[in-house]
């Protein structure tokens, strides 16, 4: 089994989207209801990816033998952990946290002392065992408009 984290490309854009809608529906319905998972990750939208890019964000897939089962992104201007979705039948297994690892560590040598993220609360364990500390709790508005409870999270990067 061959796994490796890179660079994603436009032709991984399809994958990714539905590794996110995948992930969003199997983790976030013990956190938000049907509804709101629908409007958020219910239609196809990998064009969402291009925008992310076109912004700043650097997005990267973790591939096993050539598959993507894993995307993560950031932007380091804004200092943000952006996205980070494992596909569910990969869920357990280390992926999302080798992927957190790569994505802190190029953040790191960006010079950027911390990285924020805002978790959907499904998620806030994750990051807390990662080394996230809550900072504070609001709404989050996604980029096709659904407003979802979020906790804001900072991880302090000693350089």
């Amino acid at each position: 089994m061959r796994q490796m984290i890179r660079e994603a490309n436009a032709s991984d854009y399809e994958v990714m989207d539905e590794v996110f809608r995948a992930s969003a529906k199997a983790f976030c319905s013990r956190s938000y209801d049907s509804q709101v998972i629908e409007s958020w990750a219910g239609e196809p939208s990998p064009d969402r990816l291009l925008r992310n890019k076109e912004s700043g964000d650097e997005l990267y897939v973790f591939t096993i033998d050539g598959s993507v089962v894993c995307f993560g992104s950031i932007n380091l201007e804004d200092h943000k952990l952006v996205s980070l979705f494992v596909s569910p039948e990969q869920s357990g297994k280390g992926i999302g946290q080798s992927m957190l690892e790569f994505l802190v560590a190029r953040v790191k040598s960006s010079g950027t002392p911390a990285l924020k993220v805002d978790s959907s609360l499904n998620a806030v364990s994750f990051h807390r065992r990662h080394g996230f500390t809550e900072i504070s709790r609001s709404m989050y508005r996604t980029q096709n408009g659904v407003d979802m409870a979020s906790v804001q999270m900072e991880r302090k990067l000693c350089l």
